[in-house]
């Protein structure tokens, strides 16, 4: 069964937070002070695993903890248009 990828933030969220020092638990700690409560450590994880998915307003809160706008966290308009043919089968992309 194909894997069901439901974010295409997940790498560039993992990046930024591997960039800023932080563990998984830190991010979680500072996204509940931010206004997210519900996100801990295995829902980071699942967000950087392209498990789970994340909602507008998840992602700009993700992207004020980090100091960046939405923006910075969506692939580019030519990435996405190689990606998005293995995203809509629930492929890793650059599976194929």
């Amino acid at each position: 069964m194909a894997r069901r990828y439901r974010n295409t933030t997940g790498p560039a969220i993992r990046r930024a937070r591997e960039g800023a020092g932080m563990t998984q638990d830190q991010l979680a700690a500072k996204l509940q002070l931010a206004g997210l409560p519900h996100f801990d450590r295995v829902t980071v994880a699942k967000v950087e695993g392209q498990i789970r998915s994340v909602f507008d307003y998840e992602l700009a809160v993700i992207a004020g903890v980090f100091g960046v706008g939405p923006s910075e966290l969506l692939p580019t308009v030519i990435a996405l248009a190689t990606e998005l043919p293995a995203l809509l089968e629930g492929e890793a992309p650059g599976a194929r």
